[in-house]
């Protein structure tokens, strides 16, 4: 029983954390204008673009979608459809993500790309995961704790608890999909 108040506390704390975080992204998309006398604002394009990196690497190093989603799928034939819009919101959110992506090295490399657009498809992405966060919570959350055994629960926690020693072990390298950072030469501006 302490295994499952503790797996599904921790799970609690990550989506608080995840959804903290894809605050911090919406903020940064109108915290300062985007479009300043030269075209778009490059400061502003790294900072979201920084943020929106680091929400999607979150996203995907979450215990949930690691340890849990795969286990409650293993186990239950009855929640596909929930499985099934969980895909859906994922495969929304890369394609999303993709096109954000494109816009930004357009208009890094002087190429005609609406920053408007930009903008909107970062909005969308971040509607597809509090989508995604609150059919995690009012669906999976619930679905795991009715059909998982109190074993399944001990090996979700131990994969938890042993996460942050391969990670800290594995190298990672955050991907920026051509933003370039600060101090890495000239930066082309977007003039409109």
């Amino acid at each position: 029983m302490l295994t499952i108040t503790y797996s599904i506390g921790m799970l609690s704390k990550e989506q608080q954390n995840a959804r903290r975080i894809l605050a911090g992204l919406e903020q940064s998309l109108h915290a300062e204008p985007w479009i300043d006398q030269n075209g778009i604002s490059l400061p502003w394009l790294e900072t979201v673009f920084k943020r929106l990196m680091k929400v999607n690497r979150y996203c995907h190093e979450r215990k949930v979608e690691l340890y849990l989603m795969p286990t409650v799928h293993k186990v239950s034939c009855d929640d596909a459809s929930m499985f099934t819009r969980l895909d859906s919101i994922n495969t929304n959110s890369t394609r999303i993500l993709r096109y954000a992506c494109d816009q930004a090295q357009r208009i890094l490399t002087g190429q005609e790309a609406g920053a408007e657009q930009l903008v909107t498809a970062i909005e969308l992405y971040c509607e597809q995961l509090h989508e995604r966060f609150s059919l995690e919570e009012k669906e999976l959350l619930p679905a795991a704790y009715r059909l998982l055994s109190t074993e399944e629960w001990f090996q979700i926690a131990a994969q938890c608890l042993l996460a942050p020693v391969a990670r800290r072990k594995g190298t990672r390298q955050a991907c920026y999909y051509g933003i370039p950072r600060r101090g890495q030469g000239d930066r082309p501006r977007y003039a409109h």
